[in-house]
């Protein structure tokens, strides 16, 4: 079996490492030049996604992992809060469930890490075709081609490779986006930030449609394991910061890539007039290296999340089911799509079932969990939209009916 991956993304090089790890023949590619080369901040790994790695994963590499992550004690609990920043509701998070907090580039890179000989990058796919005997060739830009028994879409919410199949792009831009970035954690801004912080993440709600993020990565905790023991792999060791995001409808969101990162703070900034000084002082030291604007994409939890029939060309992670980061799920959802898709053509190429019916079960399997990490990411800016209509209040409902959602899905 060979099996062609397009995206290079967590989900995609989870399925990549899943497939190598089972001696099937699988080639990842993927438009950007390096692995270093995405966007993205700092991502949440929670207890399922952190046992799927681990077992695919050599030992070393996931070890390089838990060392690019913070202590544990920086994250017990999630916290909703107002516009002044004063807590609202608070949502604990079980101090035996295992979870990591680590960013992006460190993630991919570790993923991609020992797999040189399997991603192709700086190759962009433009289309496929699927042979009569059910194989696939893909297209790519520069006028390669690539030839499989199964091809897979890990490239995103505005995957091609799903658009093909569904006849349709799977998700569409909802009505508000974000503008993200890194602020230093100097002693100055660390004495300002509210004590909550310490131990946890903060997501407030204000008036006129506006939400921000806040979150730290903070050296005092400690890193979750000692980066100096991992030799083998080395770990990726990330200066403290307080990582944000302010969430605003697209008609007030400013567009970075073309006026320019100071002119995307100096909106930030003015959105959050009325809000805490604290933030408003985040925000205006940030490194404008790491700003960016960013349209949320979401599919429809109510929809058929792969409305094709099976065969031997599927789709995983935003692919399928695209979601807005203000639920956290993202990654993890993707990472297990990679872990059930690989699992059942690893069957298929046993000889226990075929790929058509391998990529069946796969689809169905994902119906069972994926809806639901859109629905509990979508809540927030459901609200959202509600508070940017004049005369509606009530921020402490807001944040109580927010958090019930995320506590039923931690549980």
């Amino acid at each position: 079996m060979r099996v062609i991956v397009v995206g290079a993304g967590i989900g995609g090089l989870t399925l990549a490492r899943a497939l190598y790890n089972a001696g099937i023949d699988v080639v990842v590619h993927d438009r950007d030049p390096r692995v270093e080369a995405t966007g993205g901040y700092r991502i949440h790994l929670d207890d399922t996604a952190c046992a799927i790695l681990r077992d695919h994963l050599p030992p070393a590499t996931f070890q390089a992992l838990v060392g690019s992550s913070p202590s544990r004690a920086a994250h017990r609990h999630i916290s909703f809060a107002d516009h002044r920043l004063r807590v609202l509701s608070d949502t604990r998070i079980p101090p035996e469930e295992e979870m990591l907090l680590v960013g992006r580039v460190p993630l991919r890179a570790l993923l991609a890490h020992g797999l040189d000989d399997v991603i192709r990058w700086g190759s962009e796919y433009v289309g496929h075709e699927t042979c009569p005997d059910g194989t696939v060739t893909a297209r790519f830009a520069d006028g390669s081609t690539d030839h499989g028994d199964v091809l897979v879409g890990a490239d995103g919410s505005t995957s091609r490779v799903a658009a093909a199949l569904a006849g349709r792009p799977m998700s569409a831009p909802v009505d508000i986006g974000g503008i993200a970035g890194r602020t230093p954690l100097t002693a100055d801004i660390r004495e300002q930030l509210p004590a909550v912080l310490r131990g946890g993440s903060l997501l407030a709600v204000g008036p006129g449609g506006t939400s921000a993020f806040i979150t730290l990565h903070d050296t005092v905790p400690g890193p979750a394991l000692d980066p100096a023991v991992c030799t083998e792999v080395p770990a990726f060791t990330e200066p403290p910061a307080v990582y944000w995001g302010v969430n605003v409808t697209l008609d007030r969101l400013p567009d970075a890539r073309r006026n320019g990162a100071e002119a995307a703070v100096r909106a930030a900034v003015a959105l959050l007039h009325a809000w805490s000084p604290v933030l408003r002082e985040i925000v205006s030291a940030v490194d404008p290296r790491t700003v960016g604007t960013f349209r949320y994409h979401a599919c429809d939890p109510e929809a058929h999340l792969t409305p094709w029939p099976s065969g031997t060309v599927t789709a995983l992670g935003d692919a399928v089911h695209a979601m807005p980061p203000t639920g956290g799920r993202a990654a993890a959802t993707a990472i297990r799509d990679a872990d059930l898709l690989a699992a059942h053509l690893a069957n298929a190429a046993k000889g226990l079932t075929t790929i058509p019916l391998g990529v069946h079960a796969y689809e169905r399997g994902l119906a069972a969990y994926a809806a639901d990490a859109v629905r509990v990411s979508l809540k927030p800016l459901v609200w959202q939209r509600r508070l940017a209509r004049p005369g509606v209040g009530g921020l402490a409902r807001v944040a109580t009916t927010i958090a019930a959602p995320v506590a039923a899905a931690r549980r």
